[in-house]
């Protein structure tokens, strides 16, 4: 069976939210609630991997699913049923949205509380990003879910894990009087947190599971000098190695090409703080294991108007929902 999984950075979804889970109701946030509904409906997915899901609260009075479920039902998406994992301590979340009648999607932990190489994402991650022989100390601002997904019609299932890493940005007046500083450290938390998430892969690829990795890494293959300095992306510490070829993740956008406005393909731009010129860069990404068969002549597709003819029609409304553009992928399963 073909089903569609799409990975999508909704810039601040909490925005459009209440305290008490409801939609804002003001023109500005109907205008983008309505964009959203409309890109999402487009792109027709049976599973949405979600980074800046809306806000959860450890007292419980602000929920990312609630939040999640209204939308969908206000807006009568078929994605009707939300999941997610462990809450972050700060603000923003990453969930996922499903097609209940399509799919069962469970969260499935992966690691052990005890294990220092591989332990669950809620805790700590001891690595030596620096090859110094000292393992430093790294936790995620945000948790990566993880969900079993099991598809109804033909009883197969796969993991996913949906990640939001560490920004290389450089927002604030300090950090850029100390760039050089602020991004070898941004680097080497991209590599920890890629790292780590790679060790779920392997545990997963170990038990026989099929595997999709997706999210906003905040890298890519060539996208700044502080990789060239390491001779790697945080991406392709996902992907794996490529010494052990049957255990790669596969990445069907390819290596993305410099020209005269960034890197093509892209899912998002961002203002250069120094130059203050836009770049294309491509950070947004949909890894899928070697078991997992692709569906259809172009089941990958980077929903970017401006070099996609398939998101031309809708361009207005994507470039209201949000600051990045969905990716999705189809597979046969």
């Amino acid at each position: 069976m073909a089903i569609r999984l799409c990975s999508y950075n909704i810039e601040w979804f909490n925005h459009l939210f209440n305290t008490n889970n409801s939609m804002k109701t003001g023109q500005e946030s109907v205008e983008r609630l309505e964009a959203i509904h409309r890109v999402l409906k487009q792109v027709n997915p049976d599973l949405i991997g979600i980074t800046e899901a809306p806000n959860s609260t450890s007292t419980g009075t602000q929920s990312t699913v609630t939040k999640l479920e209204n939308f969908a039902s206000h807006f009568g998406l078929r994605t009707s049923k939300a999941k997610v994992g462990y809450i972050s301590g700060g603000a923003q979340e990453i969930a996922v949205l499903y097609d209940p009648a399509i799919l069962t999607v469970s969260h499935a932990p992966g690691g052990s509380t005890t294990s220092k190489s591989n332990p669950r994402f809620n805790g700590e991650y001891q690595f030596d990003t620096d090859d110094d022989r000292i393992k430093e100390l790294y936790n995620h601002y945000r948790p990566p879910l993880e969900v079993k997904v099991k598809v109804k019609a033909s009883g197969n299932e796969f993991r996913v894990i949906v990640a939001h890493t560490k920004s290389k940005g450089i927002f604030s007046s300090v950090d850029m009087v100390h760039l050089e500083r602020e991004s070898r450290r941004n680097r080497l938390k991209i590599f920890a947190e890629c790292s780590w998430i790679r060790r779920r892969v392997d545990e997963w690829l170990d038990k026989g599971y099929h595997v999709v990795v997706m999210g906003d890494i905040n890298d890519g293959p060539g996208m700044d000098e502080y990789e060239m300095r390491y001779g790697r992306s945080g991406v392709e510490i996902l992907m794996g190695s490529i010494f052990e070829p049957e255990r790669l993740l596969r990445n069907h956008a390819g290596k993305p090409k410099w020209g005269n406005l960034g890197w093509a393909p892209s899912s998002v731009r961002f203002k250069d703080r120094i130059t203050e010129t836009y770049i294309n860069v491509l950070i947004d990404h949909i890894l899928i294991s070697s078991g997992l068969k692709t569906s259809g002549q172009t089941p990958y597709q980077i929903w970017n108007p401006y070099e996609n003819d398939v998101a031309k029609p809708f361009k207005v409304d994507l470039l209201k929902a949000s600051d990045h553009f969905p990716i999705s992928i189809n597979l046969n399963v």
